[in-house]
């Protein structure tokens, strides 16, 4: 029997002051909600010293896990490592910079006992979204031109935030690497996992995720990577649907 009931899947860089917050909250949440869970860390050699935090960490909490890569490889492919080291039943993906509330993430858990994914969205009712204005209508802008295109019945598909079982994100990957897509080689992996999900009638529950700027260090994306970022992942999405088809 599989001891570990979710993996949280973190990626750094840098994340130094956010890491050691992160592991001591979500810690707090497992033991406050009976679940039985790990923190796995992804971090591509960040220069301040995350990953010597982490191993610190670790003395205090043993079901935090470290995987130190050889340098900057990427957020999408650190979540791809960190997914195939999980013992959970669950996985969730999360950021560690706190953007992403950590406190919504036994309801995401809850709802995969239904067999279905739970899902933060910025864009369920007046959900906080605190950041700068150019970010506001990049996201906005995308969601809508997904929505348009591939229907999945969500509302944010660039979040990034969600608890899914094992076995629903197996069959996701295989059917996507099927029709020639790998979820995990873009930043926006949710976009085709929320498509995929749609494909094969895995349901996604959307939770209300406030979110908030980080606590500490500065965005890893700049205002023009945001444009090219945004442009490349519309390309992206109509690329899915042919795809998909």
């Amino acid at each position: 029997m599989n001891s570990i009931d979710i993996s949280v899947v973190t990626a750094t860089y840098n994340e130094r002051e956010n890491i050691s917050l992160l592991v001591k909250e979500l810690n707090r949440i497992f033991d406050e909600n009976n679940i039985k869970g790990e923190v796995i860390v992804v971090d591509d050699s960040s220069p301040d010293g995350t990953s010597d935090i982490v191993l610190e960490l670790k003395k205090t909490y043993p079901r935090t896990v470290l995987n130190k890569r050889a340098g900057k490889l990427g957020v999408s492919s650190a979540y791809r490592d960190g997914i195939k080291l999980a013992r959970g039943e669950v996985i969730a993906l999360m950021d560690a910079d706190f953007s992403q509330p950590p406190a919504i993430l036994p309801q995401l858990y809850t709802i995969t006992a239904e067999n279905k994914i739970g899902w933060g969205s910025r864009y369920v009712k007046k959900v906080k979204f605190d950041s700068d204005i150019p970010h506001l209508i990049g996201t906005k802008l995308l969601n809508k031109w997904i929505s348009l295109w591939l229907r999945t019945n969500i509302n944010d598909h660039t979040l990034g935030y969600f608890a899914i079982k094992r076995k629903h994100l197996d069959e996701i990957v295989a059917y996507a690497k099927s029709k020639g897509i790998n979820p995990f080689d873009k930043i926006l992996y949710g976009l085709p996992v929320a498509a995929v999900a749609k494909k094969l009638g895995i349901g996604i529950v959307e939770v209300e995720a406030p979110y908030e700027k980080r606590k500490f260090g500065k965005s890893k994306i700049g205002f023009f990577d945001g444009i090219r970022i945004v442009s490349k992942d519309m390309l992206y999405t109509v690329l899915l649907f042919f795809k998909l088809k």
